[in-house]
């Protein structure tokens, strides 16, 4: 057998057993990595549509990459849904960066297509070399173990059929096939941070440790396994009490710790004390709450001072009639996504601006603290629910934003009720 033929049996085998039963929306750039995914994809067989998003940021460049990805899909037999976007009109009207602004458009394009074409996955195109540079960028931001495990293979929404899979193995595949891409210039500059990773450090890390990229996929790997352990016992009984049995039987006390109490400010010299301490009594007094051990484990005993009153924190698996209750929930409850990490309570920031769920657009936050029309103690004292990247979430009583909806693809829904 030839080096070309293992090279595509080896691809197609790596992709044929994640890609689902169904219709799938493959988002095509026209690069090497989507082009061999969608390529792919038609050779086994499956029931493909294609989506490219023209944001016109790039000139002549941007033109040459939808004409690309138009003449591909033709020979292919794919179709293909192209949107145009004026990104510089969107920063303008929702206060927002570049790099959000595209994000935004991209995928809300995305889960909108899905939708109208009955598509089972939003199949996109990043690969080994892609998670690494991940892992390296949350690294280096300072994170938690859910950052560290870099992209995840399947959300329920989006695939990545190619996280195992190496850009070399990538270009290999098409070289193989005879099947040409195009390439971004914009990629060899190195003044954006993960462009910064991907051309010059990575290679000065590889020059000494040539097993880099599979090193860093075994070591996603072996975190994502750990990350659902973790999950897995945070998930039984109360959120605010982790038992003594759990803690003290762990291999890894510290990360179950930083697990239990991510989100809530506790420095990493408090996580090993807490982790370690066995002594009834013992407090911790973090940004975000108080933490106590006593016989029968930790406890989350108080929220600091303008945090809201913590009711109930759930998790529970989606089903209809949950979904259901969503619908007429409280504005007092908070249904979101179980695997959003980073939840934290702060003040309101001047002048920052969030998407309201169920409107267009974004709003500042203090618009809309105002028009909720509360008394002048209850605006001055309102804390936010704010994401891992600080993103407001959830004003409780007022408002929450449209970011991590709850539909039929989220597979554990968690439930934070305050009191009012």
């Amino acid at each position: 057998m030839s080096t070309q033929s293992r090279n595509i049996i080896s691809f197609e085998s790596a992709v044929r057993g994640q890609l689902p039963p169904g219709r799938l929306l493959v988002c095509v750039s026209g690069g090497a990595d989507s082009t061999a995914l969608l390529h792919c994809c038609v050779r086994l067989g499956r029931d493909c549509h294609a989506v490219h998003c023209d944001f016109h940021l790039r000139g002549a460049e941007s033109e040459r990459d939808r004409r690309f990805v138009s003449w591909i899909c033709r020979r292919l037999g794919v179709p293909l849904h192209v949107e145009h976007f004026d990104v510089p009109a969107y920063i303008r009207s929702h206060g927002v960066s570049l790099e959000m602004a595209c994000r935004d458009l991209r995928y809300d394009l995305f889960a909108r297509l899905r939708r109208e074409l009955d598509c089972t996955r939003i199949v996109v195109a990043h690969n080994a070399d892609d998670n690494a540079e991940t892992m390296f960028l949350n690294l280096f931001r300072g994170t938690g173990l859910k950052g560290l495990c870099g992209m995840e293979p399947d959300t329920g929404d989006i695939l990545r059929p190619l996280l195992a899979v190496s850009r070399r193995e990538i270009e290999s595949y098409l070289d193989a096939l005879g099947v040409r891409h195009i390439t971004d210039s914009s990629n060899n500059t190195s003044d954006v941070r993960r462009n910064y990773i991907r051309n010059e450090l990575m290679p000065a890390i590889e020059d000494r440790w040539p097993g880099l990229r599979k090193a860093l996929d075994r070591t996603s790997r072996n975190l994502s396994d750990a990350l659902r352990i973790c999950n897995s016992a945070l998930t039984i009984g109360d959120p605010l009490f982790l038992p003594a049995a759990q803690l003290d039987g762990c291999a890894a006390p510290s990360m179950l710790v930083h697990r239990f109490l991510e989100g809530r400010g506790a420095s990493d010299t408090q996580i090993r004390d807490i982790a370690s301490s066995r002594r009834p009594g013992a407090r911790w007094q973090l940004p975000a709450c108080t933490v106590e051990r006593d016989a029968a484990g930790l406890h989350i005993v108080r929220p600091s001072a303008g945090e809201p009153e913590l009711v109930s924190d759930t998790t529970r698996p989606y089903s209809p009639s949950l979904l259901q209750e969503l619908r007429h929930s409280d504005p007092y409850v908070l249904y979101i996504d179980a695997d959003v990490a980073g939840l934290h309570w702060r003040a309101p920031r001047r002048g920052e601006r969030m998407k309201p769920f169920g409107m267009k657009g974004s709003r500042k936050v203090s618009d809309i603290i105002h028009d909720a029309r509360l008394d002048p103690q209850r605006r001055s004292a309102v804390r936010l629910l704010a994401d891992a990247d600080d993103n407001a979430v959830w004003i409780p009583g007022v408002r929450r934003s449209s970011l991590y909806p709850v539909n039929e693809a989220t597979r554990l829904i968690r439930i934070i009720r305050v009191r009012p």
